[in-house]
């Protein structure tokens, strides 16, 4: 399979959602509490601020709702296809195994010490990609019962794909070590994708 399912096309959509609900719920508490605190000011009257305020508290909490419950219909969407086809077991699997990989592959900026003309030591960092770094946000692990599709987005820039090149043997050795109940092929370039396809032993 060379082609993302339910699962890789929701999951980082779900992910935003629920990182968005808390925030948008936090907007809402600070601004229901600065309304509260404009109606106990006896000194002015701030009926029209209070009115906006309140307005902006409801928006953003019933923004935050819907993100909440749309992320939960989402993922209970993807919960009864496992249930149906495979197991409840490997969604969590494939949502693990997808953050460590993310986190195998996210590139850290390195820091150097220089002397400077004063004999001081400076330290620097050096940059980098950041192509790279969105790519790798994007990378996927799907683990089923009789098999495992991994999904990695290739870079754009050259800079980005020489990082992945480079990188290319740990990465299958990495996938490897996770997955030692299937063997993989050679990964499988399709235009800016990259596929590792295991099957199960």
């Amino acid at each position: 399979m060379t082609t993302k399912n339910y699962f890789m096309r929701s999951f980082n959509f779900i992910l935003n959602l629920l990182l968005i609900a808390p925030i948008l719920y936090l907007f809402g508490w600070l601004f229901n509490s600065l309304s509260i605190q404009l109606n106990t000011n006896t000194l002015f009257k701030l009926e029209t601020v209070t009115t906006i305020t309140d307005k902006i508290s409801s928006i953003s909490y019933g923004l935050a709702l819907i993100c909440l419950s749309l992320s939960l219909v989402l993922i209970g969407i993807e919960i009864v296809k496992r249930w149906k086809t495979d197991r409840l077991v490997n969604y969590v699997k494939s949502v693990y195994h997808t953050f460590s990989l993310r986190n195998f592959l996210f590139q850290r900026e390195k820091v150097q010490k220089v002397t400077s003309p004063e004999h001081q030591t400076i330290p620097t960092s050096t940059p980098v990609n950041n192509g790279f770094n969105r790519a790798v946000r994007k990378c996927m692990v799907d683990i089923q019962t009789d098999s495992v599709t991994i999904f990695i987005k290739v870079p754009r820039d050259q800079q980005g794909q020489k990082i992945l090149k480079d990188m290319e043997a740990l990465l299958k050795e990495e996938i490897a070590s996770q997955h030692t109940d299937y063997y993989f092929s050679s990964p499988i370039r399709v235009r800016n994708q990259l596929w590792f396809i295991g099957k199960k032993r």
